[in-house]
């Protein structure tokens, strides 16, 4: 069984026997025991693999998370994350041969999904990293994982850039998921459907919901059932078929599911709607009567559209006196919302139920909200309705010049969507013309594909068939010798059992005398240890709210250094563009780099469990990350890091963090010259139950002959042998066949530069 299998069967049964206990602790020790064999493995596909299957489990482990609890608990782990693109990063930074192309794909994907959401979201970096997954994945020759990569990548299109870019993509994925005939063919067919309604290609969303429709209805996927007849209801609404419209929202009530009341009763107000346009009165009083009655289920009004629906109810009912303090009840919430659709839409139905009641000021000042929201979310349709609206209030009152101008300015905006339309169809005539063609063609090839295979099947079928005749008796014969094996081994067991069973008896009764002896005499000591118990307790209560206190604010002081930190780092930054000698640069990027090492210790605090321990592994990891990312060299640099799971106490985790970025900032600024490639080795251990070892080694140009380090006037030495020096450290530099750093260190070893009573940078 392969490690990926056994990793994935461990995982399954961590979530099958969970929950939101068993998971992490199981997820955990997963990480460690492949992060163990990590340190053993060297740099071949294994080691690619297990990279891989590592970020792979934090990022699934911050999906969990994310399902399970609530936001601003998920905000408190973006170390996950972090940790997932640290290890894909790995992978993809590796030199990768043509059989490790597939896991090269695979951290591509991994990094695009961990830049499309949380903390971490990047569009930009989304979209790129989705791109060279499917130029990967296309290489490799995998249709399955293109075509989803195709998908997501897709979605994040038509959010980011819009739905005239994505629709070709999913166009794409459609064409390869019928190239290896996928069941889930229909989830493309009504993305494309989506596109082409929310484009105005309202005929070709048509035709691409109901093919969506015929291949779902023999999936027995009733959520996604539900969701594409909303979609064909709302189509047949728009093109003016509302009967049709009429008898899809029925079928979408009829599917036996569970539902939100929310869901039903917007059903039911959708057909309300349409039976009043229809002029089937008797048909809408019954939804309006249905929808009171779901409304009974939400007496306090908690739910804003079910109040909203319960609220047009009783306007279509005439019940005005109930309809009105309902709508005063949702007008706080929507006037603070910034959704167009619900501001027109509310407003509108406000603006009806005074309209209605005659008082026309009233209704006035809401439809003009509402117009305001019609524009500014391009709703040009609704705004015919409304400028129809106040046409009808200013013709009431006597308003005959405002009158005038609402209708001419509704007519106006009504023939420029008919001329929209008109060129919306010809537009739609014409797709639909060579998409026809082009499915001929498609058809005609197909036909040819299906011939070959066929006489490919014909002359494999006799050898498939003589094949399976060998292999199934020697499987026969397997399996008795297996069953006969099986039965013999669980007889010899029974025996030794029950001898073992008869001699545990015996010792259980001479046993028993004894606990009963014992029991009489803990019950005397029961009582006496239930009243210690309970004033132990109230101790550790009050001890608790105080440690508590401590550690909050303690990671508040961390999170405040942490973003004084990152001010300081904008500042140098806005220092370094008035800045033009190249000097100046590198000492402000340094200085920069020196600052987010130390911030990072600080985020490390204040995200972590305990608030003066750091784990090292994942914080060397991003170090390492960042310098690799901020020195973006012409030629390949390789870097091998291995750190065993060491927690230091933040006194001595910030000068290790600083001495790691001193020592590697200098390696790539001057051991690689002149387009030299090379690779850099980090690795820190630990040598005893205090006493660590780090090693930082590159197979560069080395020190010139006659440079003596402890003499050395640079600054980056200077950092580096100061603290050291306030590590309390032993330091050795030797420059043979590149440079070697090597820094021994004891825990409890702390110089006069810090102490546990006072953490400064020094």
């Amino acid at each position: 069984m392969s490690c990926y299998r056994a990793v994935f069967i461990a995982v399954m049964v961590a979530t099958a026997l969970n929950s939101h206990s068993a998971w992490p602790q199981v997820h955990n020790r997963i990480i460690d025991s492949l992060k163990r064999r990590l340190m053993l493995t060297p740099a071949d596909t294994n080691r690619t693999r297990l990279l891989l299957q590592i970020g792979q489990l934090y990022y699934d482990h911050y999906k969990v998370d994310r399902q399970d609890r609530s936001y601003s608990d998920v905000r408190k782990q973006p170390d996950l994350l972090d940790s997932a693109i640290g290890y894909a990063r790995q992978v993809v930074g590796l030199p990768v041969a043509t059989y490790q192309l597939p896991q090269k794909a695979e951290a591509l994907y991994l990094l695009a999904e961990c830049y499309s959401f949380g903390e971490s979201y990047d569009s930009i970096r989304t979209i790129s990293y989705y791109q060279q997954a499917l130029k990967a994945f296309k290489q490799v020759g995998s249709k399955p994982r293109t075509a989803r990569v195709l998908h997501s990548l897709a979605n994040i299109v038509r959010l980011r850039i819009g739905a005239q870019q994505a629709l070709p993509l999913f166009m794409e994925e459609l064409a390869i998921q019928q190239s290896y005939r996928d069941t889930t063919i229909y989830l493309t067919l009504e993305r494309i459907g989506f596109l082409h309604q929310t484009m105005g290609n309202y005929q070709l969303a048509l035709q691409a919901y109901q093919q969506s429709l015929r291949l779902a209805e023999h999936s027995n996927n009733l959520s996604y059932l539900e969701d594409i007849y909303a979609d064909l209801a709302m189509i047949y609404e728009t093109l003016g078929d509302y009967q049709a419209a009429i008898t899809i929202l029925k079928k979408r009530l009829g599917i036996e599911s569970p539902k939100a009341i929310n869901q039903v009763a917007g059903d039911h107000i959708r057909l309300l709607n349409l039976y009043k346009i229809t002029h089937q009165l008797p048909q809408a009083r019954q939804q309006a009567l249905t929808i009171i009655e779901l409304a009974r289920q939400d007496p306090n009004h908690e739910s804003i559209n079910l109040t909203s629906y319960l609220a047009q109810s009783y306007v279509f009912l005439g019940q005005y006196e109930r309809a009105e303090p309902l709508y005063k009840h949702l007008f706080p919430i929507y006037e603070k919302s910034n959704n167009f659709t619900g501001l027109t839409n509310f407003n509108k139905h406000v603006g009806e139920l005074y309209w209605l009641t005659r008082r026309f000021e009233q209704a006035r000042y809401f439809y003009q909200i509402a117009l305001t929201a019609s524009q500014q979310g391009r709703f040009p349709d609704e705004a015919v309705s409304i400028h129809r609206a106040l046409f009808q209030i200013d013709s009431a009152q006597g308003n005959l010049r405002s009158a005038l101008q609402h209708f001419q300015l509704a007519t106006a905006i009504n023939d420029s969507l008919f001329n929209q339309t008109k060129n919306r169809q010809f537009e739609e005539l014409r797709t639909q013309y060579e998409t026809e063609q082009k499915d001929k063609d498609l058809h005609l090839q197909n036909q040819r594909i299906q011939v070959l295979s066929q006489q490919q099947q014909l002359q494999t079928q006799q050898s498939q068939q003589d094949r399976l005749v060998r292999n199934s008796i020697g499987l026969g014969a397997f399996m008795l010798l297996l069953l006969l094996g099986l039965t013999y081994n669980r007889y010899r067991l029974k025996q030794r059992s029950n001898q073992q069973l008869q001699h545990q008896h015996e010792l259980l009764q001479a046993q028993q005398h004894q606990l009963q002896a014992q029991h009489q005499e803990l019950q005397a000591h029961q009582q006496v240890l239930h009243t210690q118990q309970n004033q132990i307790h109230h101790k550790n209560q009050d001890l608790q709210r105080l440690l508590d206190e401590q550690e909050r604010l303690m990671k508040e002081i961390h999170h405040r250094v942490k973003n004084n930190l990152q001010v300081v780092m904008s500042l140098l930054n806005s220092q370094a563009s008035y800045l033009s000698d190249n000097a100046a640069l590198s000492a402000i990027q340094q200085s920069q780099h020196r600052v987010q090492a130390m911030a990072l210790i600080h985020q490390k605090l204040y995200q972590a469990q305990g608030i003066a321990r750091i784990r090292m592994d994942d914080y060397i990891q991003e170090v390492v990350a960042y310098l690799q990312e901020s020195y973006e060299l012409p030629q390949p640099i390789g870097f091998a890091v291995q750190v065993e799971p060491i927690e230091l106490d933040v006194i001595q985790a910030v000068p290790l963090g600083l001495i790691i970025n001193e020592a590697i900032t200098n390696a790539l600024k001057y051991a690689f010259p002149n387009g030299r490639t090379g690779r850099v080795s980090l690795g820190f251990m630990r040598m005893g139950e205090t006493s660590y070892e780090l090693t930082i080694q590159d197979d560069g140009v080395g020190l010139p002959p006659d440079f003596d380090p402890s003499r050395s006037q640079s600054l980056g030495m200077t950092l580096i042998q100061g603290f050291s020096d306030q590590l309390g450290g032993q330091l050795s530099i030797i420059s043979q066949a590149g440079l070697t750093i090597q820094l021994t260190f004891s825990e409890k070893e702390l110089t006069s530069f810090g102490s546990h009573n006072h953490y400064g940078y020094h």
